[in-house]
């Protein structure tokens, strides 16, 4: 079942104001001042003063608000990058200054260069999106815009990128945070960015029998005390689902963060199948893990498992 909410492109990018379709081209070799973004295939030379990122993939510049994040995408680039046109980008309200054509280390790509407002600030933002056969890749840089000089430095570093398809990725680098899937008999069936997918056989989407499916993730985003059990009710329902019996969330404490669980059923729009889906929202100040599982079972066997494994959740970095 596709719970998950893939991490949008759009929201990486601004309305288009000005497309130039030009011949340019970026062709990078590693140097000793590349630093490989953790959890990606991707190497860059970050700016002076910006610092590995513990909260997402690439490098941040605390002082200044100002960061460097690589996202990668399942999918060709032929595709995602459809999700690029103005009407698109315009829903989105986002305001795009130029969008280039252009080659990366000789795959197509699109160099983007707009403006976005984000928690009251202006920002300027860059994205590179490049990618090949299976997977898409964006560097999006955001950085306040009174700050000309810094812009034009994560614009360079962003330019700096090498990608190396024979990197090997170990999925759990990406995450700060430990769990046992050993506890539910599942195994990891793919990853998009910081987001795990876990099924009964190791595949997505899963063949065995019960169809269970486990998601793990991690969002930025300030959700205010009294809001939250709303929230995890609301988040439920962007589901690609129909709920058939529901329940309200009910308070759950896992390694020291506060949050809800809840179960309902419900059938997948798709196949009409009737499952239990069962969630856990744990939240922090600026943003939340979510676990989304699902299963066929109609006994309470699986939801149970789902349950233990949400059980051994530990932040990496301590509490």
């Amino acid at each position: 079942m596709r719970f998950i909410k893939l991490f949008s492109i759009l929201s990486a990018f601004l309305v288009s104001t000005s497309m130039v379709y030009s011949q340019n081209g970026i062709s990078n070799k590693l140097t000793k001042a590349h630093l490989l973004v953790r959890g990606t295939k991707v190497s860059i030379i970050p700016p002076k003063d910006f610092t590995n990122a513990p909260n997402f993939l690439g490098f941040e510049h605390n002082p200044s608000g100002s960061t460097l994040m690589v996202l990668d995408i399942p999918g060709p680039f032929s595709e995602t990058s459809k999700g690029l046109t103005k009407e698109k980008l315009l829903a989105n309200g986002m305001e795009v200054k130029q969008i280039e054509t252009m080659t990366f280390n000789g795959m197509p790509a699109l160099f983007v260069t707009g403006e976005q407002k984000s928690a009251g600030v202006l920002l300027t933002k860059y994205v590179l999106a490049f990618g090949i056969d299976k997977e898409t890749y964006l560097i999006n840089g955001a950085v306040p815009k009174y700050n000309t000089q810094l812009a034009l430095e994560v614009k360079k570093s962003i330019q700096s990128a090498v990608f190396n398809s024979m990197v090997n990725i170990n999925p759990f680098e990406s995450i700060d945070y430990t769990i046992d899937m050993a506890k539910g008999n599942l195994k990891l069936a793919k990853r998009v960015s910081t987001s795990l997918v876990f099924t009964a056989d190791g595949k997505f989407p899963t063949k065995a029998p019960e169809k269970t499916t486990f998601i793990a993730s991690k969002t930025f985003s300030k959700i205010a005390v009294g809001d939250r059990k709303t929230f995890c009710i609301k988040r439920l329902n962007q589901t690609p689902m129909t709920i058939e019996k529901n329940s309200l969330p009910t308070p759950i404490s896992v390694d020291g963060l506060q949050g809800f669980e809840t179960i309902v059923e419900a059938k997948a729009k798709s196949s009409e199948r009737l499952e239990k889906v069962y969630q856990v929202i744990l939240f922090s100040d600026t943003f939340y893990y979510i676990f989304v599982g699902s299963t066929s079972d109609k006994t309470d066997k699986s939801i149970t498992a789902l349950k233990q494994v949400v059980q051994t959740f530990k932040r990496k970095s301590g509490k």
